[in-house]
């Protein structure tokens, strides 16, 4: 007994002795990051009947993942069928094809422990089949049954209409679901992007809208293959031109969207909800994806906001002032389009005021002083660091390759994301500040209660008005356009 207790004190003290010796965590230091990310021609791939794709081998699992990236999202829809994207999105499989019905075409997939889900986004689709390896001939022959030939019944776009319709009725009761539509709204004006649907647009759409859409998008020369996973790519190569005999279809003409815009009056806009909280968005129109500048934004915008507890707002107003759980900054990105820039916060009606006076002083200080040298590093440092995430498994890999020749990235960004980041500085951060925030143009969106909101606080007892016109804002009903 005695010897166990005295080999005991001496495990504890050589372990109190070997904690004090570990090295601070300050003091760790780290080899340098290096990756170095796939080239996306090693999996380029091209098919029969203009069909094209990315296909990577993985027998690590017996598993494959194939999706077919289409060029159609809900920016293409008219402004009198605006909503038919969630419709297709929500009847296309439930549909089921020509040749087998959507009951029969999920009861088999069950069978199979196999999964096709469809989604639609505002640029492009995707059709996704998820099976084991043994599976993947007959998965196939679903796959693209589905592609060629949907048949949209079974009731599948009544079913799909009655659920769209029963969102539309929740749709102004949360209140930043309505801050976010209704700021777009302001920003973009009458425009694809700011459209939402009501009832008379989902009920106008019929069967023919939906197999129309297919007939003009869902063609081979239009749809990137992304494919991963345990097989033979000459096998599979042999198995997707079968499947795609007889398939025609050119590539489409790309949608152009306008990037000009109208000006927003700068000013308030509110929406009065009886909360006893404040939603805010303040900002304006951002840059497109294309825009020689928009890494470099992305930094700033990372120090400004966007790098949570590291940033900026954040800091100010969330740890050092205690006045909201969820705020900070963003610059939303678009391909061929401008995204939006928002500071934001949820806050008590109380400290509305006050807490958009501190973000308003923090674009001010971006533009205006230079940034530190350690909020430069972290920016920089996170984002080379995070850049490998995009390629963690095979078909986030090839997903991510479709995806850019669907729409027309240039490939070689991803080759050189890491010197282009790289070249970002300090007074690169604070020339885009300059020029892409423009304190004089802002829009306040608030949705929130008028009274509390107005009265603000001891620290911020000015009125709304203080920050511009304030424009009432009413609320459309989508039930009753």
């Amino acid at each position: 007994m005695k010897k166990t207790t005295l080999l005991l004190v001496i495990v504890l003290l050589a372990g109190i002795v070997t904690l004090g010796a570990q090295t601070r965590p300050e003091d760790l230091r780290f080899s340098p990051l290096s990756f170095t990310p796939p080239d996306p021609l090693t999996f380029k791939t091209t098919f029969a009947h203009g069909l094209r794709g990315y296909l990577q081998e993985d027998h690590s699992l017996p598993l494959v993942e194939i999706t077919a990236v289409v060029p159609y999202g809900s920016l293409y829809d008219s402004r009198e069928k605006t909503g038919l994207a969630k419709l297709l999105q929500t009847s296309l499989v439930k549909g089921g094809t020509t040749k087998m019905d959507g009951a029969a075409l999920e009861e088999r997939l069950d069978f199979l422990g196999a999964s096709l889900n469809f989604r639609v986004n505002e640029q492009y689709s995707t059709l996704t089949l998820s099976l084991l390896s043994k599976d993947l001939q007959e998965g196939l022959g679903i796959f693209f049954d589905l592609l060629r030939n949907p048949a949209f019944r079974n009731g599948s776009l009544d079913i799909a209409k009655s659920r769209l319709i029963e969102e539309l009725k929740q749709a102004n009761d949360s209140p930043k679901p309505v801050l976010e539509r209704e700021y777009s709204k302001v920003l973009y004006g009458d425009h694809p992007l700011a459209w939402q649907p009501n009832k008379k647009t989902v009920e106008s759409v019929t069967v023919e809208d939906l197999k129309a859409v297919v007939a003009k998008y869902f063609v081979p020369g239009n749809i990137v293959i992304a494919g991963s996973g345990d097989f033979r790519r000459p096998e599979l190569v042999g198995w997707i031109n079968r499947f795609t005999s007889g398939w025609k279809g050119a590539k489409s003409a790309r949608l152009d969207f306008t990037t000009s815009f109208a000006a927003a009056e700068p000013g308030v806009y509110f929406v009065q909800k009886k909360i006893n909280q404040g939603y805010v968005n303040l900002g304006h129109l951002g840059i497109t994806e294309s825009n020689p500048d928009f890494f470099a934004v992305q930094v700033m915008n990372f120090i400004l906001g966007g790098g949570s507890f590291t940033s900026r707002i954040t800091t100010k107003v969330r740890s050092d002032e205690g006045l909201a759980y969820n705020t900070g900054s963003r610059f939303s990105s678009g391909w061929g389009f401008p995204g939006l820039f928002a500071g934001y916060v949820q806050t008590k009606s109380s400290t509305v005021g006050y807490a958009i006076s501190l973000i308003k002083k923090e674009f001010e200080r971006i533009r205006n002083e230079e940034v530190s040298n350690g909020e430069m590093d972290t920016a920089i440092n996170y984002f080379l660091e995070s850049f490998s995430e995009q390629f963690t498994t095979p078909s986030r890999t090839m997903l991510l390759f479709a995806t850019y020749e669907i729409l027309g990235k240039p490939m070689d960004e991803i080759k050189n994301y890491a010197a282009t980041i790289k070249k970002i500085d300090k007074a690169k951060v604070q020339e885009v500040a300059k020029k892409y925030i423009n304190p004089d143009k802002l829009v306040v969106f608030i949705v929130g209660d008028w009274d509390g909101c107005n009265k603000g606080s001891e620290k911020y007892s000015q009125p709304l008005e203080s920050f511009g016109r304030v424009h009432r804002v009413e609320l459309s009903d989508p039930m009753n356009p």
